[in-house]
Parts: C-alpha cells; structure tokens; sequence
C-alpha cells in the first residue's frame, strides 16, 4: 500500500482513538471505566502489528514540507525571484528585518524549529516504541522500517543544521513528567554534522538501492543527503579555513551515489517534473501527492496571471533579471561573453533549451495565449494584482495541461515535489571535487552529463579552478532553479553580503516598451535587498530560547 493511503487511514485511527477517549471519559466516575493515558493507549494500539506501525511511519513521511501547495519558495529568499507579497518570510529575510521575533521558517515550515523537532520527536518515539514491541514485528519489517526512519530523522536535523548551524541533539522522546532532564545546550556544527553522517550511514546500510515508487526512502536517497550536508560543511560558510579534506569527503560520498549504477538522467528536462514521470530514472526521493486533498496547487500559484484575458492564478514565482541573464546561449556561452551572439535588444532569441523549459518571458506561449510582459501587455510589468513585479513567470515544474484557478480550492495536481535528483548529485560532486583537487577528468564528466542532457557543449578544457568554480556555480543555478536550492548555495558560498552580494545589491527586472512595433529593453530595479553577514544563519527563536535556558543564540541576533 502507498503512503498517501497509509496517511488517510492513520488519520482515521487517530481520530477513533480521540471519540473513545472523549465517550469513556464522560461515563462512571470511578475505577470501572479507567482507562490508560492517551499517549500510552495510542501507543499500544499504534505499536502491535506492522500494520499500525505502517500509519505512524507513513504519517512521519506526511510530515516532509507541503511545498507543492505553499506560495512562496525559498528561490524568492535568494535572488531567483521576486514578488510583491509583503507578508512573507522572504520578505522578512530581503529586506534585513530577520530577528528572533520574527524568524522566518521556510515555505511551509521547512525548517521551523518547534515542527521540525516535533517530526524528529516522532521518529524517536517509533525507535523507543519498536524496542518494547519487537515481537510484534517480523526482523526484515523492523530492518527496513528503522532505516528509513533512521533517514527521515537525518533529514530533518539536516534542515536545522543548514539553517541554524549546530542544534540540539535529541534521541528519546522527552518526557518532562519523571523528572527526566529536558533542556539540550545545542551541539557544535561538527557533532552535529557528525549526527547527521552517522544516522545517513546506519539508514544506507539497511536500505534497498532500488528505485522506490511508492515514495520510501532508499540507500541512494541516503547517501545523497550525506553528500549533500558534507558539501555544505565543506563550503566556506562552515569551513572557514578551506580544508580540503572535507571538499574530498563530500567528493567522495556522492560518487558513492553514482556508483551505485541505480540512477541517470531522465531524457527530457521538464518533464521530469511531472506527475506522468513521477519516479522517473532520474528521481532519488521525493513527496508524494494525491488529489483531491493531497494534490498540488502551484498551477494555481506561480503561474501567468492572466491568461486569456481571465485572472487565474497568483503569479507567486517571478524570475529575476539577473537569473534570467544567467542562462547561457545556445551555443553554450555566458551572455556577457563577446561571440555568444546575445543582442540585449532581442534578448529571448537563441537562449539555452534550459531557458525555455524555465521561464515564460515577453512573447511566450502559454496554454494557447501569448504571455505578453510589455508595457500594454496582457501581463505588463507591474500591472497591479498579483501580475510578475520582474517582467517574467516561472514556467519549471508547473504542468501547462492543468488550468490555473482563481478558487485554490481544489488541488488537480499528483506531480511529486522532487527533493534530491541525480542532477544534483553530478553537481555536487563536480563542486566538491574541483575544490578538493581541482578541474579533473571526472569534473569534467560529471558536468558534461547535465550539460549534454540540456543541449549544451562541454566546458572548454585547461579550465583553472576558479573559472570551473565560476562555472560549476552558474550551471547549478540554472539546473536547479526553482527547486529550493539556491537559497542554501548563495548562503554556503558567501555571496549574499559584500560589493557583488546578491542580497545587498538591488534586484532587477525588465520593462520593455514598444515604439512603431519596435522593442526597447530596459533593467529597472524592482527592489532594494537589505543583508548582513549574520544572517547568513537563522537566530533561534526568542520563545525557544526562553524555554530552554541551555541555548545560546547565534552570533549577531
């Protein structure tokens, strides 16, 4: 059985256990009647077949960030998007405001700290629960169960480790009622990554390698978070003195994935995205969907906003301008770059294949219309509403065939919200690799297979390390967009603050007027980031830190 059934019947457990509670407890008021606390009975229940254990762990799957149906993504916290929503966490990270008050926690909570160790508490209480019940469970059940378990609690301490740094680190399901002591002062970022390694480590050596399409984590999806938070720990955020053994390490631990042979990439760059290619070659783990309830809303969302001639969507992803440059030519060369061919006055004219599978641009199709960005255009910049403040749309991982909604009451999408891809992986081995060594043959291969994949030719050879740097980062922008990467690159790499900071320097979009049928293109800033260096981490909430008298802030709140 899937995940999205086992959720829907585990909600439906709970809710019976919650009436029985509530019907014996307004019965007889002496021993008759008494029953066990709420917490032990949902346990004993929970906890005696594997079945029942099935819905607890599917509901910690459930639990991964709703970000299919969440209006704002963290592109819009860096600098691959910008919109007019004032109310929004990223709003709150762009324009300086970030405080213990008022941290932001991601679209969709992604890396809220009370949530997220809710999610970690419940993934130890099914290790606590499992111990005291292991004969309810055949041994290959419990090996494979834990493992996963194992991953998802790695997985979420992942989220604070790369938002906070180092966090508490907690193991039981506290319990504050025997005395037992609750308060945890926060790991070192070393101990914590150290965490996070062991539990990804303990999760591979019990998971499949297959490719799994019901959505449970594999040994794949393992190591390729151990990869990922060894090459955050590696970068200059965190490895401020450049060693080179962590760059080697986190090289090291994502070859693992690709020489597991399991994966490739899927041959059409979009559409691996959608829901006819959920689980595709390419796909390493992912969140499920499932309409009605469970289904996806962004084609309701981040789409145009007008669309022949009817508002039907929230417009909610707008491409920045400097995004927009950062799209090579099609003959692989950067705009800047004096024989790519780019004319700043026909600018959308023989863009990399990336491009038009990512960005609805002045003169785009769009389900049967023309998205029109100019000034009198069906969408002109800045038009009021919700209509792009940049002068672009996202097109990347919205279905077109799915008609956008004013009502976002219904969810139509079952595409899945992909969170780690062998893209990435080829990436973030290029990157690791190339710091550790430098630009060696199998950079080389790693890059030649997502350049290759989107049309474009291989790097030139005898590239120094820096300008493979400078390469590796703008084709990780590209090949990643809109997939909540970015706001960790920029932060790792150190370039959100500084002469060339992009979260200091203004952000820009394009307004184009028509003049006797001819187009002027002209940058114009639709606004003004505030960042400082500080804010590079999360501070820990204020209402957190006044629970726990062991947490200290970090530095700058």
């Amino acid at each position: 059985m899937k995940l999205k059934k086992f959720t829907h019947e585990y909600n439906k457990v709970m809710i019976m256990l919650g009436l029985l509670l509530l019907t014996v407890g307004s019965c007889k008021n002496d021993d008759s009647l008494t029953v066990p606390p709420k917490g032990k009975l949902t346990n004993e229940l929970t906890f005696s077949t594997e079945t029942n254990a099935d819905l607890f762990v599917n509901d910690i799957y459930n639990s991964l960030a709703d970000e299919k149906n969440d209006y704002n993504h963290t592109d819009s916290y860096a600098d691959n998007s910008w919109t007019k929503q004032t109310h929004t966490g990223a709003n709150t990270v762009r324009n300086g405001s970030i405080s213990p008050a008022n941290v932001p926690t991601g679209p969709s909570g992604l890396w809220n700290w009370d949530n997220t160790y809710a999610y970690i508490r419940k993934c130890n209480t099914f290790f606590q629960q499992t111990s005291l019940n292991k004969s309810n469970f055949s041994a290959a059940w419990l090996k494979q169960r834990t493992a996963e378990v194992t991953f998802l609690r790695a997985y979420f301490y992942s989220l604070l480790f790369t938002n906070y740094g180092g966090v508490p680190i907690i193991t039981t399901p506290l319990d504050n009622t025997d005395g037992t002591n609750i308060f945890y002062a926060r790991a070192t970022i070393p101990q914590t990554l150290a965490f996070i390694e062991a539990d990804c480590d303990a999760a591979a050596a019990n998971l499949p390698t297959t490719i799994d399409k019901s959505g449970r984590a594999t040994q794949g999806a393992a190591l390729t978070l151990k990869g990922w938070v060894e090459l955050f720990a590696a970068s200059p955020l965190v490895n401020t003195t450049n060693d080179g053994t962590l760059w080697a390490k986190a090289a090291a631990t994502n070859k693992q994935v690709m020489d597991l042979k399991v994966y490739s990439l899927f041959n059409d760059y979009a559409a691996q995205f959608l829901a006819p290619n959920n689980y595709n070659s390419e796909t390493i783990f992912a969140k499920q969907y499932a309409p009605p309830s469970k289904g996806s809303k962004a084609e309701g969302q981040e789409g145009p906003v007008v669309v022949k001639g009817t508002v039907q969507c929230w417009g909610n992803f707008q491409p920045t301008q400097s995004l927009v440059d950062d799209y090579a030519m099609k003959n692989g060369l950067p705009i800047t770059d004096p024989l790519s061919g780019y004319n700043p006055q026909n600018p959308y004219v023989n863009r990399e294949p990336r491009f038009y599978q990512s960005i609805i641009y002045d003169g785009a199709p769009w389900q049967g219309d023309i998205i029109t960005t100019r000034v009198g255009g069906n969408n002109q910049r800045a038009g009021g509403g919700d209509i792009t403040t940049s002068g672009y749309y996202g097109r990347k991982l919205l279905d077109e065939s799915i008609q956008g909604q004013t009502s976002l009451a219904t969810s139509p999408s079952s595409s899945n919200w992909v969170i780690f891809r062998y893209g990435e992986v080829l990436l973030n081995y290029a990157e690791a690799q190339n710091e550790a060594v430098g630009p060696d043959a199998s950079v080389y291969a790693a890059l030649a297979l997502v350049r290759q994949r989107a049309g474009l030719p291989n790097f030139p050879a005898g590239l120094s390390q820096s300008d493979m740097r400078a390469n590796i980062r703008r084709e990780r922008r590209i090949e990643l967009s809109f997939e909540e990467k970015r706001w960790y690159d920029i932060r790792r790499w150190l370039i959100t603050t500084g002469p060339k900071g992009v979260l200091t320097n203004p952000e820009y979009g394009i307004k184009i007027v028509y003049t006797a049928g001819v187009p002027t293109y002209t940058t114009v800033n639709i606004y003004n980031n505030i960042f400082r260096d500080y804010m590079n981490w999360m501070p820990i909430p204020q209402s957190d830190i006044a629970k726990n008298p062991k947490l200290v802030q970090n530095p700058g709140y």
